[in-house]
């Protein structure tokens, strides 16, 4: 089990989610779409009670866990799994560029 994490600017969130989905051959769609943006209004991440949780059911299964900086336009994300490392370096570089 490994885990990366970082931050994006909230409006890439999707984006990066999506690019993640793609990697483990997961269909990342309009419903996870809402069900994300959606929740990141009520996270605070300050407070590791204020977490949001998503899971992407791609291989290998992954755990995402999501929150907004209160204030800010920024959104920490960690994702957990059985991260290998190319998987590992993709997620490394969606955070550096988004």
């Amino acid at each position: 089990m490994a885990d990366a994490a970082g931050r994006v600017l909230e409006g890439n969130v999707v984006r990066f989610l999506e690019l993640v989905s793609t990697y483990i051959g997961y269909r990342y769609d309009d419903l996870d779409e809402v069900a994300v943006t959606g929740a990141i209004e009520c996270t605070d991440n300050e407070s590791t009670e204020s977490w949001f949780s998503y899971p992407l059911q791609g291989a290998p299964p992954l755990s995402t866990y999501l929150a907004r900086a209160v204030g800010g336009s920024v959104v920490s994300i960690r994702v957990e799994g059985n991260i290998d490392p190319i998987l590992a370096a993709r997620i490394e570089t969606l955070f550096d560029l988004l």
